[in-house]
């Protein structure tokens, strides 16, 4: 097992320097608090509405974006929620509207990123939401609860499987209809998201969900084939071969360790 190392809280570090370390694509940012500020938080509506006219000075640009960003609104979720937490006045509902906030923002952005290639959202997605999970779960992060730790977790769980359901299922399909096609697909899959930057633990939570679903029906083509193979007469056999194998097929074990390299800390 991989175990978690200092990058995934290496990049989510950065979001508490805001617009000086993540400035990268032209952001609306600011939008963010606009409805924040106007919810009935009472006294804390001045220092949010501080934080939102910081946040109109970040910017972003879109064309140098990638899955690793951190957002910018990353660091101001947290001292939101921290001004929350030292409130007299919070309530889980003023922690579930920021929350809300946040990630609308989020998920605006992430379809910029990478657009025309599948899945590079949904890991941006993912390293950002788990970024603050991260930081949420520091001994002094005196703003987490159960609550919100239960939302991200269940965030983060609809953008892996969104992540999954993008990239890998299809491959599945594609594998009963034409082998040489599934392994050029998973070759070019697995050489596009290679270089793709995630965290240590998502990094190989991702690589085991993805062996799980796509090796063992795998395991089963090959058996399958095998066995039709060995009905066949030995003259044929070559014959067969000598005319389908346009392409070098994958054992179980070279098929895994190609799904266990994707992605960089």
């Amino acid at each position: 097992m991989e175990a978690a190392g200092d990058d995934s809280m290496g990049m989510c570090r950065g979001s508490f320097g805001a617009a000086a370390t993540v400035g990268r694509y032209v952001s609306r940012n600011h939008e963010l608090l606009l409805v924040v500020v106007s919810a009935p938080y009472g006294e804390v509506a001045s220092d949010l509405h501080e934080m939102e006219k910081a946040l109109r000075g970040t910017f972003l640009h879109t064309h140098s974006s990638n899955e690793s960003t951190i957002h910018p609104a990353n660091g101001l979720l947290l001292q939101a929620l921290q001004i929350l937490v030292q409130s007299a006045c919070h309530t889980n509902e003023h922690y579930s509207h920021v929350l809300r906030c946040w990630a609308s923002k989020l998920e605006e952005h992430a379809e910029m990123i990478r657009p025309g290639e599948r899945g590079g959202k949904y890991i941006f997605l993912l390293n950002n939401a788990c970024g603050v999970l991260q930081m949420m779960r520091r001994p002094e992060a005196t703003f987490a609860s159960e609550e919100l730790e239960s939302r991200l977790s269940s965030m983060i769980q609809r953008y892996t499987k969104s992540y999954i359901d993008e990239c890998w299922v299809p491959l599945n399909d594609t594998l009963h209809l034409n082998l040489d096609e599934f392994i050029a697909e998973f070759r070019a899959t697995c050489v596009n998201q290679m270089t793709w930057k995630v965290p240590a633990e998502l990094r190989y939570q991702l690589r085991e969900k993805i062996v799980d679903l796509i090796v063992p029906p795998y395991e089963v083509f090959l058996s399958a084939r095998q066995a039709n193979r060995s009905r066949l007469s030995a003259g044929l056999c070559s014959f067969r071969r000598l005319i389908s194998s346009k392409k070098q097929k994958y054992t179980v074990e070279e098929l895994k360790k190609g799904i266990r390299a994707l992605f960089e800390g």
